[in-house]
């Protein structure tokens, strides 16, 4: 199948000028220039308005554009129109054949015999009409993305038909992929298991209209090839709360077909444990917008799922991932992965002594072969208290060495001193030398890393989970003790799986409120 050429992570920062978009949106008439998401919206003008699929000027587009993004929209239209199109390559057909309209049951029936490896397709449109002698014609494998699509369509008698065929049969099979828009009928991947990999049809109802114009081209599903863009913008988006009688399933044992909801605040926890078997099973090709950050969290606390990051094929641009395997590794004492020339110095990680302490002679063979760790070692003998090897490195004051000797609670007592070995160590060199000690500041990664609470909790009991943008990294929405973007930080999650029922249905009804208050 041929996907689009749109590069999926260009993403607008301006409202559409001009009238182009609504235009085709509406198929009142073909934009002449087709860059900044026209074209977009002049799939969705094929697929929603069938004399603008007809029309002349489209039909030239669809023969001559090298985008075949055109003519499949097209043909989906003609199909849902009760027309079989001539399709003379594949890269014409299209995958979602079901979404605006549903056609009459012989259509697909005529299209199922004229082009057989749309098949499934073909009993995928089945599941979401209800078309359950169709699909029993068909002869198809019990295919997986269909038995999602029919239970999200369970209104339909024949719909439950369809899901209960194929949930008697032993084993499932995945032949249609949602994220690519392919389908392999002669290679099917098996066993297979509802695992909330499918575009269902409820989920095309939402609608990115211009009003939410940074949002277009950044969900991980496009089976439309439209982005979901349109006119105007539905109530429901992309972003859906964790049913209350699914939050369960962040603490429970998952069960091989999962329910129907999204398993996006499910992924980012898993990332955030590092959970290797939940992480591996539940993630999408394309990484959520705070599952990066989460995973950095998971691989700092977890050595198992640093080691499973570390046999991946990572690009230059995870190099984060890497600095943060690295951490892990030398936080357990191994530093067979470090050599005086590699790591680069920018691939070194700031922070090496949390959530674990590295042994002191570990810390010694990590300075001698790599004197550009002089910081992060100084700061992990505060952390663990190893006054020979700090002795031994006699490193000069900055603010970073001082913020970690000091460690007062900033919010509520700014003026507390703390002072210990270290501070007076600091004081007297930075008298030596003619400077305040905390005065000078080296790196502000590791500045970052000096904060005292590393992971503040929270008394905010939240009405519900929902993984949208920042959902997890409200606490550091700018800094991070992992010298990368934004921290990771689920506190707030984390209180409301510890709740009782009582309270998450009181935090419900009030749309969340502080603890400990009354």
């Amino acid at each position: 199948m041929g996907s689009s050429s749109r590069t999926e992570t260009l993403h607008l920062t301006s409202p559409p000028p001009g009238d182009d978009h609504r235009d085709a949106l509406r198929g009142h008439r073909l934009p002449n220039d087709l860059s900044y998401w026209v074209w977009e919206c002049v799939i969705h003008g094929i697929r929603h308005h069938e004399d603008f699929a007809m029309s002349e000027p489209v039909r030239k587009l669809c023969l001559e554009s090298d985008k075949r993004a055109f003519a499949r929209a097209r043909n989906a239209r003609l199909i849902m129109s009760n027309v079989v199109p001539e399709i003379t390559t594949d890269d014409d057909k299209p995958y979602c054949i079901w979404y605006p309209d549903i056609a009459s049951g012989e259509t697909y029936r005529e299209l199922a015999k004229r082009y057989p490896d749309m098949r499934y397709l073909v009993g995928r449109t089945c599941a979401v009409a209800g078309y359950a002698d169709l699909y029993n014609e068909l002869a198809l494998l019990p295919e997986i993305s269909i038995a999602e699509e029919a239970r999200d369509c369970s209104s339909k008698e024949g719909s439950r038909v369809i899901f209960d065929t194929i949930m008697h049969q032993p084993i499932c099979n995945e032949i249609l992929n949602d994220y690519t828009r392919s389908f392999r009928p002669d290679s099917p991947k098996s066993p297979a298991f509802m695992n909330g990999d499918t575009a269902v049809r409820s989920s095309l109802d939402v609608r990115l209209g211009m009003d939410k114009y940074p949002q277009w081209g950044k969900h991980y599903f496009n089976i439309t090839e439209d982005f979901n863009i349109d006119e105007t913008s539905s109530e429901k988006g992309n972003f859906e709360e964790l049913a209350p009688e699914h939050i369960a399933l962040l603490y429970t044992p998952l069960l091989s077909h999962l329910p129907t909801t999204n398993k996006d605040p499910l992924i980012l926890m898993a990332a955030c444990e590092g959970n290797i078997e939940r992480y591996v099973r539940l993630r999408r090709p394309k990484m959520l917008h705070d599952e990066h950050a989460a995973v950095i969290r998971g691989i700092y606390h977890n050595t198992t799922f640093a080691k499973w990051w570390s046999l991946q094929d990572l690009s230059t641009s995870v190099r984060n991932i890497k600095t943060a395997v690295l951490a892990r590794f030398i936080m357990v004492n191994d530093l067979s992965h470090i050599t005086p020339s590699s790591p680069s110095k920018y691939e070194m990680p700031a922070m090496i002594w949390w959530p674990l302490i590295p042994a002191e002679e570990t810390l010694k063979e990590l300075v001698r072969r790599r004197p550009d760790m002089h910081l992060q070692v100084a700061m992990a003998c505060i952390v663990g208290d190893y006054r020979e090897l700090w002795e031994e490195l006699s490193p000069e004051p900055c603010s970073e060495l001082w913020d970690q000797a000091e460690q007062k609670q900033t919010c509520r007592w700014p003026n507390s001193p703390n002072k210990n070995y270290y501070t007076d160590y600091l004081e007297q060199r930075a008298e030596e030398l003619g400077r305040e000690a905390g005065n000078v500041q080296t790196s502000s990664e590791c500045e970052n890393a000096a904060v005292r609470d590393k992971e503040p909790t929270t008394t905010w009991l939240d009405p519900v989970i929902i993984a949208h943008e920042f959902s997890v990294m409200d606490s550091y929405p700018d800094d991070s003790v992992y010298s990368w973007g934004g921290q990771a930080n689920a506190a707030g999650w984390e209180l409301v799986i510890c709740s009782s029922e009582e309270m998450r249905r009181r935090a419900r009804e009030e749309q969340g409120f502080r603890l400990y208050q009354d």
